[in-house]
């Protein structure tokens, strides 16, 4: 029955992703987007609160008999780049692009629910769906959070289209699967003067060059190798001409953990670290930590609950048990600490992996059939084992 509910919804889900695509929005400028999802619950007669954290919408469904509450949740957000205008209907905004597969969680979870409204007299319990801005910036699930999105909620599942996993794939983690992508800046101070007379002048390229250097030594000396840690610095500014030594240099970065416990320790060995070095070349050096979203840790009975649900579907090689997390952050975090949930990747690889946040991202909306069979049956699964 799911399957065929599914076909049934699927072309004009598919519209709907397509419509979305062509009009991207970034964080918490999701109006057009809540705009077209209102629209389609509407027209199912699907109850839903919006102006959520500004943007974001919570529909509900109520089963015909009592049981626990189960909420699905997709992201609606795109990003500030701009897309390859011979991709299939491609964005019509420039500088803005759906490159990671947003406008495609949006129709499925809008397919999830049209089929769970159509079986909502077989449902023992109430299904949420939450539809978040702001996954790409600041973390749109947080302040759904607190206006109370998750009240009563028992449960969450979570799906994101993945571009190095074949079509057809379902990969599931137990424990931790992303990390926390925490980001830092450092403001390097030294000595101006000309370039021909450095001794003249306290060099802040050549101090900030010493902690590019020795940021390194804290992920090899001072975390434990047992422990994933990334300390990447991506961006340097300073400097006006060749032939002047600049007063000021600007570092900014990323720190990667999957363990809160490293999280908590790291920061602070860097700060360290940077005032030191700057001192010791006489110059000064601020850092600043700007913590991310949290580590995204599945929940083993959630996770089993999604396992056992495929299993009912897929056949066993299209089921992958990931062993190794990814670097990468996803806002879904705030809901895995805050209720037992579980987050899954849904392949859209057909011959190469797609690259996400790139101009050419794009993938086949049959894709959108699995990744709703997938919310769907793991809703299902834990109302009835609950």
């Amino acid at each position: 029955m799911i399957k065929e509910l599914i076909n049934k919804y699927y072309e004009e889900t598919s519209l709907l992703r397509q419509s979305i695509h062509q009009e991207p929005e970034c964080a918490f400028e999701e109006f057009k987007t809540a705009e077209k999802i209102m629209k389609f619950l509407d027209k199912y007669g699907i109850e839903y609160q919006s102006g959520i954290a500004k943007t974001g919408i919570l529909a509900t469904i109520n089963g015909s008999k009592p049981g626990k509450t189960v909420l699905l949740r997709a992201d609606m957000d795109a990003l500030p780049m701009s897309e390859n205008p011979d991709n299939p209907f491609a964005s019509k905004t420039a500088g803005k692009m759906h490159a990671c597969g947003h406008d495609g969680h949006t129709a499925g979870l809008c397919m999830s629910a049209a089929v769970l409204n159509e079986m909502k007299d077989q449902l023992c319990g109430t299904v949420k769906f939450l539809f978040q801005p702001a996954e790409e910036a600041d973390g749109g699930a947080y302040p759904m959070i607190k206006a109370g999105a998750l009240q009563g909620v028992d449960g969450a599942f979570g799906a994101h289209l993945w571009g190095s996993l074949q079509e057809g794939v379902v990969a599931i983690k137990y424990g931790a699967m992303m990390a926390s992508p925490d980001n830092f800046k450092i403001t390097v101070k030294g000595l101006g003067g000309h370039g021909s007379a450095p001794q003249l002048a306290i060099d802040p390229i050549l101090i900030a060059a010493q902690i590019v250097v020795s940021l390194q030594t804290i992920v090899s000396r001072k975390v434990s190798p047992l422990e994933s840690c990334v300390i990447t610095v991506g961006k340097i500014h300073g400097g006006t001409a060749p032939n002047i030594i600049p007063e000021e240099v600007i570092l900014e970065g990323t720190l990667r953990t999957l363990n809160n416990d490293v999280r908590s320790v790291v920061p602070n060995q860097m700060k360290e670290l940077v005032e030191t070095i700057a001192k010791s070349y006489g110059g000064s050096a601020k850092f600043e930590y700007l913590p991310g979203y949290p580590v995204l840790v599945n929940d083993d009975r959630m996770t089993e609950v999604t396992h056992n649900a495929l299993k009912g579907f897929l056949k066993e090689e299209q089921i992958k048990i990931i062993e190794k997390p990814d670097m990468g952050g996803e806002d879904f975090a705030y809901i895995a600490q805050t209720v037992p949930s579980n987050f899954m990747y849904v392949g859209i690889m057909k011959d190469k992996p797609i690259s996400h946040h790139h101009p050419d991202f794009h993938f086949d909306d049959e894709n959108l059939k699995l990744l709703s069979e997938s919310l769907v049956r793991s809703a299902i699964a834990f109302l009835e084992k609950n």
